[in-house]
């Protein structure tokens, strides 16, 4: 472990505290480089980073310069910070988190806010960072909710609510309308807000705070529609229609749940357009098949087998994930490798996936976060499928790589923090 992840693991004991007053506060410090720049803010619960991608590599396909800030990382912290793709450099990075460091010193001593989170320290970095780098545009994720995520400092030109679904239900509220409302934080006056969301309620809620704002509102599903012509593990082929125009594409990202994904970006594109920015239909086509999102449907060959990474981590990204295993992916036998963080709907997830697998293979994660294996294993039994318990991520992988055939699929998912460590394993060229 390097020293800026010692000292941003210290920072993990603060949690996570609602307010923008400490990021205000570091940002004030520092002359607010997060003004410095254009954004645009992507929050809802699930399809948040894919959407970061799609909209990342159309704008970065027109030629500009783009950061992107996302959350959580994979394997390096560094991967939450992007330029055009590119991670930010270690050496960089390090320098960064003194800088916040000192700055996080000085408002939890010289304010009645405390200590700046770990999230609220690497915010800041990230900001200063495309600051100093002088990007076009930034496309940035939202963290926690929307309110009082620290991301929420930031002026967006456009704001995207993918789709609102039940997550961290005891910070953000029981329901989907409490979540809704608190997600609808990253709203503006006067800029358009698309959403993809579905629900009457939620729908209702999200048009009239886009009334109260005198804001545009973008239904992905009404101004922006889609036909899908085919999907398989080569990737999705459909056409879209939006306000401005049509465009036939190909989807790099896999899985049909991106077309609603890809509906959020190019929604945001088109809003851009709208505004006077000038991006290509070239750029639309390239961007939509050159994005990609690690862990996400990420399909990786390791010799004569096929491992999917997933971190569908909730009922909803699991009905997604098994949607797709039943529709685009074939194989003969299917290896479940899951790990559950423990403030997880673990049986809901559970439900979704589990009946689908020939063979399951629970896991944790290095993280005291981690659902016990043993405990997984329990809410499994019930499906009538053999379990086996594997202490760890990497046993676990080596053990379903060992029974699988070539014809077979092994799907990694249930955590972000289990596709991380076994992103890691896989590409460290370790025998697996």
């Amino acid at each position: 472990m390097t020293s800026s992840e010692s000292y941003l693991k210290t920072l993990q004991r603060f949690g996570i505290k609602p307010g923008l007053e400490r990021i205000r506060a570091m940002m004030e410090l520092a002359q607010n480089p997060h003004l410095t720049f254009p954004s645009v803010l992507i929050g809802g619960t699930n399809g948040k980073g894919s959407t970061v991608a799609f909209l990342s590599s159309v704008l970065q396909a027109t030629g500009f310069k783009v950061g992107v800030y996302t959350s959580p990382h994979l394997v390096t912290y560094c991967e939450r910070i992007r330029i055009n793709g590119a991670f930010i450099p270690q050496e960089r990075f390090d320098g960064l988190l003194g800088w916040a460091k000192s700055l996080a010193e000085q408002v939890a001593s010289q304010t009645p806010y405390g200590e700046p989170t770990e999230f609220e320290t690497l915010t800041a970095m990230a900001f200063r960072y495309f600051a100093e780098e002088k990007v076009d545009i930034a496309v940035v994720e939202v963290g926690l909710g929307g309110r009082w995520d620290a991301t929420n400092i930031l002026e967006p030109l456009v704001s995207i609510l993918t789709v609102v679904g039940l997550d961290h239900t005891d910070r953000l509220g029981p329901d989907h309308f409490t979540i809704a409302q608190d997600k609808l934080g990253i709203a503006r006056t006067m800029r358009p807000l698309v959403t993809a969301e579905h629900k009457f309620g939620v729908l209702r809620l999200i048009e009239a705070t886009c009334t109260a704002l005198n804001s545009r509102f973008i239904h992905v599903g009404t101004n922006v529609i889609w036909r899908m012509h085919s999907a398989s593990e080569e990737g999705t082929k459909a056409t879209f229609k939006t306000w401005r125009g049509d465009y036939s594409v190909k989807l790099g990202m896999l899985g049909t749940h991106q077309l609603s994904n890809f509906g959020c970006a190019l929604a945001a594109i088109e809003s851009l357009r709208d505004s006077g920015w000038e991006i290509t239909d070239d750029a639309i086509i390239a961007g939509a098949q050159n994005a990609k999102c690690q862990g996400r449907l990420q399909l990786v060959r390791v010799g004569n087998l096929r491992v999917l990474l997933d971190g569908a981590h909730n009922p909803s990204g699991a009905a997604t994930l098994a949607r797709s295993l039943r529709t685009i992916f074939r194989f003969q036998k299917l290896f479940l490798v899951i790990g559950i963080l423990k403030d997880k709907d673990a049986p809901g997830i559970a439900n979704k996936l589990v009946p689908l697998a020939d063979k399951v293979f629970v896991t944790q994660p290095q993280t005291e976060r981690a659902l016990p294996a043993e405990t997984l294993a329990q809410i499994c039994q019930p499906f009538g499928k053999t379990v086996s318990v594997q202490s760890t991520v990497e046993s676990a992988l080596k053990s379903a790589m060992a029974e699988a055939e070539s014809d077979d699929l092994i799907c990694v998912t249930g955590s972000l923090y289990v596709v991380g460590e076994a992103v890691a394993l896989l590409s460290s060229g370790a025998q697996i």
